[in-house]
């Protein structure tokens, strides 16, 4: 009767690990995928929209307001406008490496290296407190560029 017992717990314990150990059915495995992508995607949307918000938050620290027409503190210096090269949105191409000021059409200047221009954006890298930045600036939304 002892012996029994035994078996039949063995039989029991036998029975049961291989269900433990059973490898997921391809129906199982597809959904746990998409469950991935899902999130994987979903992650790199927030982190893309972190950095999109970051970038779109800087501070201004300063501004100048420019002087009143006919007043006498004209003379004192030439407008930044005045004493820089202009630059068109063509000519980007030729500076890829080098530095230059962007005025974008909210009047915000990014000063920065040039890291790569397509027909649509140029991509500016720019130093800041933590590190270097890079982000895009879309053509329409360039107001004027200017070589440093």
């Amino acid at each position: 009767m002892k012996r029994l017992q035994t078996m039949s717990l063995l039989a029991g314990v036998l029975g049961v690990a291989p269900a433990w150990a059973l490898p997921p059915t391809p129906q199982q495995d597809e959904a746990r995928i998409e469950e991935i992508m899902l999130a994987e995607a979903v992650a790199a949307r927030d982190a893309q929209a972190d950095t999109a918000a970051a970038a779109a938050d800087v501070p201004v620290i300063a501004a100048a307001a420019p002087a009143a027409a006919g007043s006498e503190a004209g003379w004192l210096a030439a407008s930044h406008a005045d004493t820089a090269d202009t630059l068109g949105f063509d000519d980007l191409k030729a500076r890829i490496g080098k530095r230059v000021t962007i005025i974008t059409s909210n009047e915000r200047q990014h000063r920065g290296t040039v890291v790569a221009v397509d027909a649509r954006e140029v991509q500016l890298s720019v130093r800041r407190a933590g590190g270097v930045a890079t982000y895009a600036l879309p053509r329409d939304q360039i107001q004027r560029i200017e070589s440093q």
